[in-house]
Parts: C-alpha cells; sequence; structure tokens
C-alpha cells in the first residue's frame, strides 16, 4: 500500500479507515504520541493504518496502549504495516456469538464429542506472536479464533470488518495462514457493506492453505460453508476419530446474530435474491462466497 499525506483518509471522510505514512515522523515518540492521540479522539469503529513502521515502533505502540485503549491490532513485520481497530461494533462482533452457538450445536448434534469440545479454546483479540518463518517479528489479534487447547497458534482464526477493509481482511488472513507455518488450517473472512437506504449487507469467505502453501477459497454447499475435524482439532485431534469427517458452519445462524445486532443500531438487512429465490438478508453468491445479508 502506498504511503499517503499525515491523516488523510484514504476515501471520503466518512470512511472507516485512515491510512498514515510512519516516516514522515523523525522520532519515535512523536510516532506514538500521534498514534495515542489518533486512537482517543475517535469514538466510533475506526480502523488505522500506518505504513512503514519499524519493529521497534510497533511494539512501542503495542506497550503503550495495550489494555489502555480498547482496541484489535496486529502488525505485519515483512511490509512493516500496523493495523489498530477501535470501538468494534455489535455487527462486526456478531461472529463470536455465532461461531459460541455453533460449536454448541456440534456437540448436541453428536458432530463432537464433549471430550472434543473441552479440547477447544475460544478467544477474541488474544495477542499471537509469530516467532517464525516468513512473517517472523510479525502479530496479530485476530477477531475470533479456536486453539487448541496446550497448543499456541489457533486452528481457525476468523477476520470481521468493513468492505472499505477488504485488503485489510485479506492482509490479516495472508499473515494467519502463512504466519502459521501450517497450524493455522482456516481462516473466515466476514465483510460487512452498509448500502443505501440505511440498509447494510454482508458476505462471508472461507480459505484454507494446501500442503504446497497454496491459499484457496474453499468451495461451499448450497447456503452452508464446512470445514473437517481436522482443520479444528489439528494435532489435538483425539485417537480414532476422523480428521475428514465434515463440520457445518450454520450461515441462517449467523443471519440470526446480525440481525440481532442490527437491533441495536439504526440500519435495516438488505432484501436481495439468492440463487434465483427471493429469501431476506441474502444475496447473490458463488460457490466460495455466501451472503449473509
Amino acid at each position: 500500500m502506498p504511503d499517503v499525506p499525515f491523516s488523510t483518509p484514504t476515501t471520503e471522510p466518512s470512511s472507516f479507515m485512515t491510512v498514515t505514512s510512519a516516516t514522515q515522523f523523525d522520532k519515535q515518540a512523536d510516532f506514538t504520541d500521534h498514534v495515542v492521540s489518533s486512537l482517543r479522539q475517535n469514538n466510533e469503529y475506526h480502523a488505522f493504518i500506518f505504513t512503514g513502521v519499524p519493529p521497534s515502533w510497533a511494539d512501542a505502540v503495542y506497550q503503550l496502549i495495550d489494555e489502555k485503549i480498547p482496541s484489535r491490532k496486529s502488525y505485519n513485520s515483512k511490509s512493516r504495516e500496523l493495523r489498530i481497530v477501535v470501538r468494534h461494533t455489535d455487527i462486526t462482533d456478531c461472529v463470536h456469538s455465532w461461531l459460541i452457538d455453533q460449536t454448541s450445536d456440534w456437540v448436541e448434534n453428536g458432530d463432537i464429542t464433549r471430550q472434543e469440545r473441552k479440547l477447544l479454546c475460544l478467544r477474541v483479540g488474544t495477542t499471537l506472536r509469530f516467532k517464525s518463518g516468513p512473517y517472523s517479528g510479525s502479530w496479530k489479534e485476530p477477531d475470533f479464533f479456536f486453539q487448541a487447547r496446550h497448543h499456541y497458534l489457533p486452528t481457525l482464526a476468523v477476520e470481521s470488518g468493513w468492505s472499505e477493509e477488504k485488503e485489510q481482511l485479506h492482509k490479516g488472513m495472508d499473515l494467519s495462514l502463512v504466519g502459521g507455518n501450517g497450524t493455522t488450517k482456516v481462516v473466515i473472512i466476514v465483510e460487512w457493506t452498509k448500502l443505501n437506504e440505511g440498509r447494510l449487507s454482508g458476505t462471508i469467505e472461507l480459505f484454507v492453505r494446501d500442503s504446497n502453501g497454496t491459499i484457496f477459497p474453499r468451495l461451499a454447499t448450497p447456503n452452508n460453508l464446512w470445514i473437517r475435524r481436522w482443520d479444528l482439532f489439528g494435532p489435538a485431534l483425539l485417537p480414532g476419530r476422523n480428521g475428514n469427517d465434515i463440520l457445518y458452519l450454520d450461515l441462517e445462524q449467523l443471519r440470526d446474530h446480525a440481525a440481532e445486532a442490527l437491533g441495536f443500531t439504526d440500519l435495516v438487512p438488505a432484501y436481495i435474491h439468492y440463487v434465483g429465490e427471493p429469501l431476506p438478508m441474502c444475496t447473490t453468491s458463488s460457490s466460495s462466497r455466501k451472503s449473509l445479508t
């Protein structure tokens, strides 16, 4: 991403994202002061992207704002980009309740056992540091992730944000899949878009990394995405359990959680056709990209 002038938004003033080059600051202290000031002045969802940030400067920002300013942060040591998101909304966070409920449903439906459920830790915004591989020195705080007990990196991570951040969401996906050196099997991207007349739409994509390191979207079945048991449990897969068993992700439940979150806003779900049939909270989707609203 090219550098832009000091604190200049990448799009219109109402954009959810601001990009700033750190190269215009001569001293680390001046940069950290600017970051803290920017975060504290914002009172709604916003993604701050800082380019050309040296690792020591990124770590200084982390130490300064961690647990002091509510945010989710990531640093890419390869591109030297620092991303800080403040003021997450009920919409962007509805993936939490969706996947918590989904996990309970897997148990109730017999898809996973209670013993398997106890092997899973469900986390939000916990800092993960990459100590080896092409992204060594990077760190990130996923919007949600599944972590196999006694294992540091997640097996499945989620990126949730607005359409203006699409490039950043995909960069976060790449950081998780590649930086995890194969530990992270799946990354889900949930992308929300504000339409005209106060309507909201959303899409969901699921990405995997094959044995050759190639990242690609996984094909979906009608109205459902799926993962394999191995994708979820990874090295914690219990003996005798089939790692190729399919676990479905119920998109209707995600739509329900999104609709509930909309009740706290002035937005309404968009009514668009899905595969030729008029359904509420759906849009036309491809085999690997599903609509939520």
